[in-house]
């Protein structure tokens, strides 16, 4: 009987983890992997920039949309202050639902902990590109906070360059790149 039991028991554990996939969006305390970036197979240009969970290389230039690129530094005094933008645009149901993804950039860290330790720290829950050896500058260009948004073809079709100075402004951004309403 205590086998029986134990099997019951075991296989509703089983059939309850298999079910029910976990929100891990909104939690601190984890690095997000890049699985869910969108991108094409092959591109003539290369820059490669690995997740920064460390799962995977990226070549940004082979990135699909629509998606908003978030450059960002821990050091950056911009960047934390607009943070809080980019964790509530995040929650909003385009983003939430896979429609429209969001990619953090992180640049110009003295170790890849220090951007572990932000994306943590701020529940960061969506997939980070770290730019160990500073090669995007030529891409962004040498400051941070920049945001760019890419649509489907992997054209930037709008972009921002300093930080948000309230949430309005990034989601007006969004929707007027996306031709949607948040």
């Amino acid at each position: 009987m205590k086998k029986v039991s134990a099997l019951i028991v075991f296989t509703l554990l089983l059939s309850g983890c298999g079910s029910q996939k976990s929100d891990t969006s909104m939690v601190a305390g984890f690095v997000p992997d890049c699985s869910t970036i969108d991108r094409v197979t092959t591109e003539a240009k290369s820059l490669e920039m690995p997740c920064l969970d460390g799962s995977e290389i990226i070549n940004f230039h082979a990135i699909r949309g629509p998606i908003v690129v978030n450059v960002w530094g821990s050091w950056c005094v911009g960047c934390r202050e607009e943070m809080p933008y980019f964790i509530d645009l995040y929650a909003n149901d385009y983003f939430k639902s896979g429609e429209i993804k969001l990619l953090g950039v992180d640049v110009q860290e003295t170790t890849p902990q220090d951007g572990k330790d932000f994306v943590k720290s701020y529940g960061m829950s969506w997939p980070h590109l770290i730019d160990i050896e500073d090669n995007s500058k030529t891409l962004f260009g040498p400051g941070v906070p920049v945001t760019w948004f890419i649509d489907v073809n992997g054209d930037v079709v709008d972009q921002k360059i300093g930080a948000y100075l309230n949430k309005e402004e990034l989601f007006q951004q969004v929707e007027k790149a996306f031709k949607i309403k948040l």
